[in-house]
């Protein structure tokens, strides 16, 4: 299974930048089946409102790219937040050395305790992951 952030549902619902290597990832086959979870839905609904607020999008582009994730959902599998998830997450941003956030280590908690491979735009967050022996790529490693 492989865990993808929000950095990757976002580009691949939104376009932005890396939006095209967000649809390969999705797309591909060989990754499925996907994985979010909770918190990759929280995060994905407060970056839709950033972008409308700070004009990256539009009030009707906010509104069509969430009805595009309600359908795309049921696709995926979802992955609820759980204690242990936090514990972990707890235990790695103690390690401040990765630079590690908060949410990122929520993120890597999340895949580490699924025994998921974690698919990410985010380099901190892959390199993180790196550090802790978790199953990671950096979807931006060809550039």
């Amino acid at each position: 299974m492989h865990y993808i952030d929000t950095s990757v549902l976002v580009a691949y619902l939104v376009e932005e930048t890396y939006s095209e290597l967000a649809d390969k990832v999705c797309t591909d086959e060989n990754r499925h089946p996907l994985a979010i979870s909770a918190w990759t839905e929280t995060e994905f609904f407060s970056a839709l409102g950033i972008k409308c607020r700070t004009k990256q999008i539009t009030e009707t582009q906010r509104f069509e790219t969430q009805e595009q994730y309600l359908l795309l959902k049921p696709s995926l599998v979802f992955i609820p937040v759980l204690g242990k998830d936090y514990l972990t997450a707890t235990n790695f941003v103690k390690h401040w050395q990765t630079k590690l956030r908060a949410g990122d280590a929520l993120h890597l908690a999340i895949a580490a305790n699924n025994d998921a491979r974690l698919l990410s735009l985010d380099k901190r967050l892959a390199e993180a992951a790196g550090y802790f022996n978790i199953s990671a790529e950096w979807l931006r490693a060809g550039e």
